[in-house]
């Protein structure tokens, strides 16, 4: 079981951030390595993720649910990955805390068991290219609502009886 976690400081609100987050043009368009992500309902996502971990750059197929959501503070999602060779079942959460000079700090946590030839890169290796993306994912992610790009939010909780996926990570 892999874990990470990280924060990042915005100077906008939680209201202004939270449709850019909350939105999976926006979220395609800022994930390093996202080649296509559909909206499949309100609580399912599917997308192509492509990775480059050293000589290893696996192509997952990624399905991913919303299981929780609470505007405009936390969302939480459940994700597998396949690609050949390679396979991975995270759970990801988002935590968007008010700062006193009406910023936000955007606190993120993701627990992950990887399995295939990824894995061979070591714990080590994967953090930080993980850090490494997330952190062109926040620069992405400023510069898309600095350029004043419209963004919608369109994510919702999936039901209780679907939000388990089969996903039991933790």
């Amino acid at each position: 079981m892999l874990e990470f976690n990280g924060e990042n400081e915005m100077e906008q609100s939680r209201e202004e951030l939270w449709p850019y987050f909350t939105d999976p043009d926006v979220l395609a368009e800022c994930a390093p390595g996202c080649k296509e992500m559909i909206l499949e309902s309100p609580h399912e996502i599917t997308a192509v993720l492509a990775v480059g971990v050293g000589s290893v750059k696996p192509e997952f197929e990624v399905d991913a649910v919303v299981t929780r959501l609470e505007y405009p503070e936390v969302l939480e999602l459940a994700a597998t990955g396949h690609a050949p060779r390679n396979e991975f079942e995270m759970t990801a959460t988002m935590e968007m805390v008010e700062t006193d000079d009406d910023g936000t700090i955007v606190k993120w946590s993701a627990n992950a068991d990887v399995s295939g030839t990824i894995v061979s890169l070591g714990s080590r290796a994967l953090k930080s290219v993980t850090n490494r993306l997330v952190s062109k994912y926040f620069s992405d992610m400023q510069a898309v609502i600095e350029a004043g790009e419209g963004a919608e939010s369109k994510l919702q909780a999936a039901p209780e009886d679907e939000a388990d996926l089969d996903v039991q990570v933790g």
